[in-house]
């Protein structure tokens, strides 16, 4: 995975680089990770640390699987919860139109017919996490539940919701007893102390860009609106809007934090049939009527491995990281490239919304990765290394490269 590693932080331009990178995988002969750049840059004065293995990222939206639709799973194989249960049972305001209709499965999957994004925060300002949850209940729908696929981050946030419901737990003490518990993860919400994690951006220039400019979301708020944004490099706290500013850093579609080696421990277990039930993993591994590449939480993908073919559930985030695993094989592919750090900049001191056409696009860092476990699983006596040899490796081809990354980055 070492080349992966070299690959991801070669993406982009001059200016866009990540800043950071790390690619793990898991196969029948065993786990490896790799790992280079910066979990923090170095900066006037201030000497870099360095990305490594036990670094927790900012999973962003990979949070959708590795905890609510994983805890989900766990609900539904002890009998707590259906996938056909409508969601109005565990949320008293999500009240209107069409929503009498709407199950869990519909929010899983994308096709509850709710708005793609909606910052909760220009609303919440002040209010507690609960009035953020309430505002989010009562977002109109736009399309009937189960015709369309539109990708949402407000049903995965009400996914989260129902399971603090069922649960009675927060999401976080859910998912630490249900999953990461259980499987000896160090996965958890945040914040998490900043010196054990990457950076994930520069700042909230991203977000702050599309409420300035209104896409690719129209929203009917102004920047200036919200005074809560973050001027400095996010790091241990959640980088996504809403689970930071309105959802107290715990929230059902943002805001886990894990190493590599936690999601391929998780991804091992979803699909190796004591964890969760393998009727109820292929339950969730059904690809939904009106989106096919959409499975219950997860997305799905078709690949090759040794001639056969493989389908592949995933899920990427938004700050770069993505995680995924084989049906048929039992392949576990995990890591990321930090893309909005020391690429991102501040917030624009002229209040316009920044360029971010430079970023390099989380589509790019999944194919590197996928396309290195594909290889790493097909030839595995010529890739799966002893972990002290790869770590020095790394840390020689950090050391050659750090020339090229200069504070005016910053």
């Amino acid at each position: 995975m070492l080349a992966a590693v070299g690959r991801l932080l070669a993406l982009g331009r001059a200016g866009s680089h990540p800043a950071s990178a790390i690619a793990g995988v898991r196969t029948a002969a065993g786990a490896t990770i790799a790992e280079g750049g910066w979990a923090r840059l170095p900066a006037a004065g201030q000497p870099g640390e360095p990305m490594t293995s036990q670094t927790l990222l900012d999973l962003a939206s990979v949070t959708k699987v590795a905890a609510t639709t994983t805890l989900i799973m766990r609900l539904v194989a002890d009998g707590q919860l259906g996938l056909q249960t409508p969601a109005r049972r565990f949320l008293p305001s999500f009240t209107g139109p069409g929503k009498d209709e709407i199950t869990v499965e519909h929010l899983l999957t994308h096709t509850a017919g709710l708005p793609a994004w909606w910052p909760l925060y220009c609303e919440a300002n002040g209010g507690s996490r609960d009035v953020a949850l309430e505002r989010a209940q009562r977002l109109p729908i736009a399309s009937r539940p189960g015709t369309a696929w539109r990708y949402s981050d407000l049903g995965l946030i009400l996914a989260g919701r129902i399971v603090e419901q069922v649960t009675t737990l927060g999401l976080a003490d859910a998912f630490r007893r249900l999953v990461a518990e259980p499987l000896g993860l160090a996965a958890r919400y945040g914040p998490v102390p900043a010196a054990r994690a990457a950076a994930s951006a520069d700042s909230d220039a991203y977000e702050f860009g599309m409420i300035a400019s209104g896409r690719p979301y129209p929203v009917p708020f102004t920047a200036g609106q919200f005074p809560g944004w973050r001027n400095r490099p996010l790091r241990g706290e959640v980088n996504d809007g809403n689970a930071a500013h309105a959802l107290g850093g715990v929230a059902g579609h943002a805001g886990l934090f894990a190493t590599v080696g936690d999601l391929l421990r998780l991804g091992a277990a979803v699909r190796g049939g004591d964890f969760i039930p393998a009727p109820v993993l292929a339950r969730f591994t059904t690809p939904v009527a009106v989106h096919p590449e959409q499975a219950v939480g997860f997305r799905r993908a078709a690949a090759r491995l040794d001639g056969a073919a493989l389908t592949v559930l995933y899920h990427g985030g938004f700050t770069g990281t993505y995680f995924a695993f084989g049906l048929e094989d039992e392949l576990v592919v995990a890591g990321g490239a930090m893309r909005l750090y020391g690429t991102l900049g501040p917030l624009p001191a002229d209040g316009r919304p920044a360029d971010v056409s430079h970023l390099v696009a989380g589509g790019d860092i999944q194919s590197v990765l996928l396309e290195a476990a594909l290889l790493e699983a097909t030839v595995p006596e010529a890739s799966v290394l002893d972990a002290t040899v790869l770590d020095a490796t790394v840390r020689a081809a950090e050391r050659a490269s750090t020339p090229a990354t200069t504070a005016e980055e910053l």
